[in-house]
């Protein structure tokens, strides 16, 4: 049975800005709040919104802004973006702060969060995280 979650986009982070396909329709671009060299695109996509950040030529950072109906429906959605963007690497939590958990992926290259307050989920490099905090 199809859930919502199996049709989310799944992009690939540092690609090439040019190489990044639209996973949905446009709905703004506009500078990073905390990074005013990076663009943040929002795209509207089915469940919800997606932001990328393309910084220095390439993709930085994917947010998920894509509630799920069920906490089963975001257990799995979420089972299949870590798998994804931690390509095959595994994830280790780092904290939990009440309103969402953070994540290094094994190599410490890349981060994730997951507002579990919002059912957002954020996957990004280190090197933007440390820049735009």
């Amino acid at each position: 049975m199809d859930h919502p979650t199996d049709d989310l986009p799944l992009l690939e982070l540092l690609c090439a800005a040019d190489e990044v396909r639209a996973p949905g329709e446009l709905e703004s671009s506009g500078p990073h709040e905390n990074a005013p060299d990076a663009v943040v695109d929002t795209y509207v996509v089915d469940g919800g919104r997606l932001l990328l950040t393309l910084w220095r030529g390439r993709l930085h950072e994917v947010i998920y802004q894509t509630p799920a109906e069920s906490g089963e429906d975001a257990e799995r959605r979420n089972d299949r973006l870590f798998a994804h963007y931690g390509q095959g690497g595994g994830w280790n939590e780092i904290l939990d702060n009440g309103f969402g958990k953070t994540y290094r992926d094994a190599d410490q290259r890349l981060y994730a969060l997951w507002s579990y307050m919002m059912d957002f989920t954020t996957f990004g490099t280190m090197e933007f995280h440390q820049v735009k905090w």
